[in-house]
């Protein structure tokens, strides 16, 4: 197995460090992924998510089966009291688990599917930013306090940062910024080993209905030039990565798994996903 970014060696097994990564959205499609991969990595999970307590409590129940540990927490990220209340969960589980060290954070949960230049108002404008690049600023901010040297984050963004997307140009927008921050924060940090990156998906099934009909599946399977569409696997294993040690160089930049969604436009377009997805 490879061993996680921050893992300390050279103790006895009952005094070994164990490496937590915290993964929002985590009950999401590529979320759920990220937790499974990262457990059989060795990593104990903190799952956040926002309010399917079922499916969260079904994801805890799965990696436990699995041999994996994961601690499940619902907040908001969207407001500043869900940002306080995950760090303070995390704190209380450092407490109570004196072997538990953060190695790694996943900015994972985002809203998707923003509104058109013409349809976006103030307010929509506002949640898509606060969920898509304050919390994950504020929540990077204060678990890097928290967080042991040579530690990682990874965020994740999207293709529709990379080519024009007037349809969806809020979440597009709020994308670019997040990888404004991976660039930025990777020098504020890189003093203490943390290495900081981005992976972008491309289209990737996360389990919606629409994703099983062919006329959206090809729509979407149109901006890769690998053809079809991702898994949520395909973005767990290159966030493993990204955190193991294997990337222990590799700071500040982009891991691009879209299947070559971003090599250049695809001209005018009449409609978006959002037109196709009932």
């Amino acid at each position: 197995m490879e061993q996680p970014t921050g893992t300390t060696t050279g103790r006895r097994p009952e005094e070994q460090v164990r490496p937590v990564a915290v993964v929002t959205g985590a009950t999401g499609g590529i979320g759920s992924a990220l937790c499974q991969t990262l457990t059989r990595e060795g990593y104990v999970a903190v799952a956040q998510y926002r309010g399917n307590h079922d499916k969260a409590h079904r994801l805890e129940r799965t990696l436990r089966a699995a041999g994996g540990v994961c601690h499940v927490v619902a907040c908001d990220l969207a407001t500043d009291s869900g940002v306080a209340e995950i760090v303070a969960f995390v704190d209380t589980l450092l407490a109570a688990h004196p072997e538990y060290a953060v190695t790694a954070l996943v900015n994972n949960a985002a809203s998707l599917l923003g509104p058109s230049f013409d349809e976006a108002s103030p307010e929509q404008f506002d949640a898509y930013f606060a969920l898509n690049v304050k919390a994950p600023f504020f929540l990077a901010q204060q678990l890097c306090r928290r967080m042991v040297d040579g530690g990682g984050v990874v965020n994740i963004s999207s293709a529709s940062a990379h080519f024009s997307s007037p349809g969806d140009i809020v979440y597009a927008m709020s994308k670019a910024a997040l990888e404004s921050l991976t660039r930025n924060m990777a020098e504020a940090v890189a003093g203490r080993g943390i290495r900081v990156n981005t992976v972008v998906p491309g289209f990737t099934d996360n389990g919606h209905p629409g994703f099983q009909d062919p006329t959206v599946r090809a729509y979407m399977a149109s901006f890769a030039v690998l053809g079809d569409i991702s898994q949520p696997q395909d973005v767990a294993e290159a966030t493993a990565f990204l955190l193991s040690t294997k990337a222990s160089r590799t700071t500040g930049t982009t891991l691009d798994v879209t299947g070559g969604s971003t090599l250049s436009a695809r001209g005018n377009r009449t409609h978006t996903i959002r037109h196709l997805i009932p």
